[in-house]
């Protein structure tokens, strides 16, 4: 164990993990030409097996020099409160990162860490316009950095006179199968954005191919399927394929990444733990965080459960939006925004309230009108007229959903935060502190002269939120609550 007092390098099992990333990411950048190289064989296997083991062993040489060069090119230790790290092989760089800007603490366990029995750790910082770069360490220095880190965070309460700490022991765990059934509650089309990457990488590495390669596949999958025909019952059973394996993705994403999701807190620290196989963390403290996030869809009012995300303030190159943690699960946004907010939150009285108009509805529908009219317009033209039903229902079928958003677009201040709800199908409510508000801002239309309707801009370090066709004299006494409200 270390006291990160003196600059170190990182030892031998991140040169490890060092050495199999980058082999990865040549390998990758190698396997195409392999590939080719097996298509292309006159018949000789010796020679075929002596040019792929060259390819293998040139990559495991640059591999290894990529790896060594990361490794002595970076060294850090902990000074005055700071981290500090030097890197860049040629051109020395020094970069220091004060332990109190710290927002997010990450750490992640795969595999291979596991067996060398490693940590990497990441710190998400608002400054950061490049990727972080990793330390990987021993479970020995990461445990002895973290009691630095903690000891600067007593530190800073002392100094602010903050609140003393719950029991440190306090933990939850939450239910893996609450997990699943949540996921499944979620909107499915998500799978197929999972289903698209997939084919979108083996488009990329067909379209690598030789051409001879690409007839060799072509003639295989004509050979099995030449006999399908694409008929009314063809379709239907390859979309309920297709929906059935974008649902499995889909589920198996969620539980990649949130499996035995638990968390550890205090009165000022959230530690959450999950994954799989790769066991990820996350750490952060509650004047780091902007924003709850709440969501609420049918299923899951109707079976007791919730979407939760706590989010923070996005870095300089607004990187890091996709970090936010999301619990999926049982109805706990009782207890987080008790401990972000205060106990007493549900008891306070509304300050002021605003509810969106009919505007609403015209503004979501724009889209679907002007891509509805495309569609209509080139089928008509080709003498599809039967098939410009699927555009006009796909318009009519935007209506309920214009209405909905009308429904759940509001504003309603209370003593100590506010609650923006948006929405289309789900409804979605966000907490605020007056602390964390940046920006307020009232826009007008040339429409509003006569509509007497404005839209209401709410903005934090990491999120902005709109709330469309309000009253012109409930918007400007919003706006100028939230000016008046006192900053600490």
């Amino acid at each position: 164990m270390t006291d990160f007092s003196v600059p170190q390098r990182m030892g031998f099992g991140a040169f490890v993990i060092y050495f199999l990333k980058f082999f990865r990411l040549t390998f990758n950048a190698s396997i195409i030409y392999m590939a080719y190289t097996l298509f292309q064989s006159d018949g000789d296997l010796t020679k075929t097996i002596l040019k792929i083991a060259a390819i293998v062993g040139c990559t495991t040489i640059f591999a290894l020099i990529l790896a060594s060069l990361a490794i002595f090119q970076m060294k850090f230790h902990v000074e005055d409160g700071n981290l500090i790290y030097r890197h860049n092989l040629i051109s020395r760089a020094t970069t220091t990162i004060p332990l109190s800007r710290i927002h997010t603490l990450r750490t992640r366990q795969g595999l291979l860490y596991r067996l060398f029995d490693l940590r990497g750790v990441l710190f998400d910082t608002l400054a950061a316009k490049e990727e972080e770069i990793e330390l990987v360490l021993s479970e020995s220095d990461w445990q002895s950095l973290l009691t630095r880190i903690e000891r600067q965070e007593l530190t800073q309460s002392a100094v602010s006179n903050m609140p003393p700490a719950y029991n440190p022991s306090s933990f939850i765990e939450f239910s893996n199968k609450d997990l699943v059934f949540d996921a499944l509650c979620q909107n499915h089309l998500k799978g197929m954005v999972v289903l698209g990457g997939f084919v979108s990488v083996i488009f990329n590495t067909l379209s690598d191919f030789s051409e001879n390669s690409i007839e060799l596949i072509e003639g295989y999958i004509k050979s099995h399927f030449d006999q399908f025909a694409l008929s009314v019952t063809g379709v239907a059973l390859i979309m309920a394929c297709t929906y059935i394996v974008s649902l499995v993705l889909w589920l198996g994403k969620v539980l990649l990444r949130y499996y035995n999701l638990s968390l550890t807190y205090n009165s000022k620290m959230l530690t959450f733990s999950h994954g799989l196989f790769s066991r990820l963390s996350s750490r952060f403290t509650r004047d780091k965080i902007c924003t709850v996030w709440i969501k609420l869809n049918y299923f899951e009012k109707r079976f007791g459960l919730s979407t939760i995300a706590l989010r923070q303030a996005l870095n300089s190159s607004a990187k890091k939006e996709d970090d936010n943690l999301k619990i999926y699960g049982r109805d706990h946004y009782d207890f987080f925004l008790s401990w972000w907010l205060g106990q007493d939150y549900g008891q306070e009285a509304d300050i002021a309230t605003a509810k969106s108009g009919k505007g609403v509805i015209s503004r979501s529908l724009l889209s679907d009108v002007l891509l509805s009219s495309v569609a209509i317009a080139v089928l008509w033209h080709f003498g599809l007229y039967v098939w410009t039903i699927l555009p006009a229902t796909y318009l009519l079928a935007g209506i309920p959903k214009g209405i909905l958003t009308m429904r759940h677009s509001h504003i309603t201040l209370k003593e100590s935060y506010l609650i923006v709800n948006n929405g289309c199908f789900a409804e979605t409510k966000n907490y605020l502190k007056y602390d964390n508000i940046e920006v307020v801002r009232v826009t007008r239309t040339p429409l509003s002269r006569f509509t007497g309707r404005v839209s209401l801009s709410i903005s934090t370090t990491g999120t902005t939120f709109t709330v469309r066709s309000l009253r012109q004299e409930q918007a400007m006494n919003i706006y100028e609550l939230l000016l008046a409200k006192p900053q600490k």
